[in-house]
């Protein structure tokens, strides 16, 4: 009997390093599985896609060239606003309505337009006070700010001096130029502000994503989403178009909004609270918070 039960220990001895090994070769091979296997998934984080984020736009902004800062010397102050005539091919009512789908749209034919910032010191403004400047005119706010400081952000010309040049890095960044014949166009950061003044650039805006450029629907990279959002955009007979869109409007209804009309470039300007639009001194879309805004386009 002690025999067998000496066996009996002796098979035990042997049965459970094998258990043992076995089971440290299949935890070996799950744990390396990915690097044996071979899979076809597509990366999601590849530079032609749209990666979520948490930042309030919900995407990382693609990124392209160096900007190109220093081509040019600021200047402290661009003097007096002037009027810049911006002709169309047909002549039109000065201000049309195209308002649809809770998206207020106004069309601008042969205005003269002036831009209201000049500097970059605080030069906020409510619109009741540039209705009282301006009382027979459109107008809407533009370009972005510094909400401490009231510093304009972004690229800015004025009156065909450079205010202020593009951030440095490479992030695009975009601007919507009125150039001195009255022709519109949209530059991105790869161009340096140099070559923008040469070929006539008088008044610069800058805020967000070209939505539509030289007549090409561009990528969406998310920053048009359910907030408030407005545009300055031009057609393909040179009428201005005021641009904005109610909360909840979403990207798609813009686009679909404005797809009869054959615009050739639209840029998003600063947005949310700071969106407001008045006609011939009516307010037509108010600031949520009555916001002071340091620059505003001007068009009569």
């Amino acid at each position: 009997m002690e025999g067998k039960k000496k066996r009996k220990n002796n098979i035990w001895v042997i049965i459970i390093p094998i258990i043992i090994f076995i089971a440290l070769i299949g935890a070996g091979a799950y744990a390396l599985r990915d690097s044996l296997i071979p899979t076809d998934h597509t990366k999601t984080n590849s530079s032609d896609q749209p990666t979520k984020t948490s930042a309030s736009n919900g995407y990382v902004e693609q990124k392209g060239e160096e900007a190109t800062v220093g081509s040019t010397a600021l200047v402290d102050d661009a003097g007096v606003p002037e009027w810049v005539k911006v002709p169309s091919k047909v002549n039109l009512d000065k201000f049309t309505d195209l308002s649809t789908n809770n998206i207020t749209i106004y069309r601008i034919n042969n205005p003269e337009v002036l831009k209201t910032v000049t500097n970059r010191t605080d030069q906020r403004m409510k619109m009741s006070e540039v209705i009282a400047k301006y009382p027979n005119a459109l107008i809407m706010n533009a370009s972005a700010f510094d909400m401490q400081t009231g510093q304009v952000a972004g690229f800015q010309i004025n009156n065909g001096k450079l205010i202020q040049d593009w951030s440095p890095g490479t992030t695009t960044q975009y601007t919507f130029v009125i150039n001195k014949d009255g022709s519109c166009k949209i530059y991105d950061s790869s161009t340096p502000a140099s070559t923008i003044i040469k070929s006539g650039g008088q008044q610069a805006y800058d805020f967000g994503t070209a939505i539509i450029r030289d007549g090409k629907i561009q990528p969406s990279d998310g920053s048009v989403d359910w907030k408030i959002h407005i545009f300055i955009a031009n057609d393909k007979d040179n009428n201005l178009y005021a641009i904005l869109s109610d909360t909840n409007a979403g990207y798609d209804n813009i686009m679909k909004s404005v797809s009869n009309l054959k615009l050739q470039n639209m840029l998003l300007l600063d947005s949310g609270g700071s969106s407001q639009l008045s006609v011939n001194g009516k307010t037509i879309v108010a600031s949520q918070d009555d916001r002071a805004v340091p620059d505003y386009i001007v068009m009569k």
